[in-house]
């Protein structure tokens, strides 16, 4: 492979023996002053990935221009493995392999053959596009989870799944990334560590102040506790820095602004994403939220999460046939148990207020949510029966708890045991409200493409 091919592609193995024939040794490289730009460069390019997100293209007019390049590559992981900061780290990684998948896009299906060859992944052509054995497929495509990833929506003829060349090098960005998160850090000796001493302080520092620049806050009243396992876990991956798909990003920021999020609080979820770029998750949330495009969108439904396998761990909740909207999920869990003289959630006996008016102990027939006799969630003006609908609309009450007097509110006004209510409601965990728009609908993602 040319010099220029191996600096697009420092990791492969052929790189090393390279650097090994024509570079000079590690004790040059750390103390010699004619190496002096190559520690800079590799301090520079993690500085990079850092603050970008990406590792600018190598510009090799010459072997001699290849081999700085390379060096540089491996600066830069003694630089980071020196800082010894995971979300550095996770950064790194991604720009690393994001740059390497924007390289591949560039090649003949040839070369990107080959270099899966090398890197362990045996790709074999066919009809102008590649085929993997599923194992390998399954390995790396399980963070991508966008339906078209899915096995079953693929072409498996014995064993082999069918793809595009831009899909494998897809899967060869993401094997890049694992592989190098992986490696990182090295074990580096004392040398080393006195070499990187200073640039890897400085980019410590820089990376502990993003996260505590960027850390997420409390959302108010927004009680997490009480979100569906689906919701948990996103939020979970988000806060933990790893990468959520596009459709589960898109699923969370809709959920939590519904909820009555504001868009710094939902972004700041994102911050410890190794693809966090702060101007356009801002962006992608807003537009999300309708701060910039004027439209709501609002979180998708049960089914399609599972679409997307966005389901993660449903519990017996979940399982109900009549729960089919996370948004469901939270009204249900975010209401106190009602009983016979209990206590509502800001009162006590007849004149407790509910979740959204004052109202009286009984139940004040809040759509889509369960009855206190167990019944399943009220619609079609009943207290029981089908999924919530948007607009004016009036029920029959169906509470059984204990109460008398009158109880108003934004959504209903209930009296006496089996009062009735009516209301009006503008929004629904089924389907979009009043300028709100659908959770399948068409919007970007708060985060860097998968």
């Amino acid at each position: 492979m040319e010099p220029r091919s191996l600096a697009a592609y420092p990791f492969l193995k052929e790189a090393a023996e390279f650097v090994r024939a024509q570079g000079p040794s590690l004790t040059e490289l750390l103390q010699d002053i004619a190496y002096s730009e190559a520690r800079a460069s590799g301090a520079e390019r993690v500085r990079s990935a850092l603050d970008k997100g990406n590792i600018p293209d190598p510009a090799c007019r010459s072997d001699r221009d290849c081999l700085a390049e390379l060096l540089g590559y491996l600066c830069a992981r003694l630089v980071v493995s020196v800082a010894g900061n995971s979300s550095l780290i996770k950064r790194y990684a991604l720009a690393e392999a994001k740059h390497a998948g924007r390289q591949l896009e560039t090649e003949p299906l040839p070369t990107v053959l080959a270099i899966a060859e090398e890197l362990g992944l045996p790709a074999a052509a066919k009809d102008g596009g590649a085929t993997l054995h599923f194992t390998h497929y399954m390995r790396y495509s399980a963070q991508l989870r966008a339906a078209e990833w899915k096995l079953i929506n693929r072409r498996v003829d014995s064993g082999q799944v069918e793809l595009t060349k831009g899909e494998l090098c897809r899967i060869l960005e993401e094997f890049v990334k694992r592989r190098m998160e992986a490696e990182l850090p090295l074990a580096v000796p004392d040398d080393v560590k006195e070499a990187f001493r200073d640039a890897a302080m400085e980019l410590r520092l820089a990376a502990d102040a993003r996260m505590r620049h960027l850390e997420p806050k409390e959302m108010g009243k927004i009680r997490v506790e009480c979100f569906p396992p689906c919701m948990k876990q996103l939020l979970a991956m988000a806060q933990a820095g790893e990468n959520v798909p596009h459709s589960g990003r898109f699923a969370i920021v809709a959920f939590l602004h519904t909820l009555g999020a504001t868009s710094d609080d939902i972004m700041k979820l994102f911050s410890t994403s190794p693809d966090f770029q702060e101007d356009k998750t801002r962006y992608q949330v807003e537009h999300i939220t309708g701060v910039t495009s004027g439209t709501e969108y609002t979180p998708p439904g049960c089914d399609t999460m599972k679409t997307y396998s966005l389901c993660f761990k449903p519990d017996s909740l979940c399982k109900q046939e009549w729960l089919t909207h996370p948004l469901k999920y939270y009204k249900i869990k975010i209401r106190p148990p009602k009983g016979k003289g209990g206590k509502g959630p800001e009162g006590n006996g007849g004149e407790g207020k509910g979740p959204e008016g004052n109202g009286p102990g009984g139940k004040d027939t809040e759509r889509g949510e369960p009855g206190s006799n167990g019944e399943r969630p009220s619609g079609d003006g009943q207290g029981a029966g089908g999924d919530q609908v948007a607009g004016d609309e009036k029920g029959a009450g169906n509470g059984t708890d204990m109460g008398a007097g009158e109880g108003k509110g934004t959504d209903a006004e209930g009296s006496g045991k089996n009062g009735t209510a009516t209301g009006t409601r503008n929004e629904s965990p089924d389907g979009p409200a009043k300028e709100k728009a659908s959770g399948a609908g068409p919007a970007p993602d708060a985060g860097e493409e998968e």
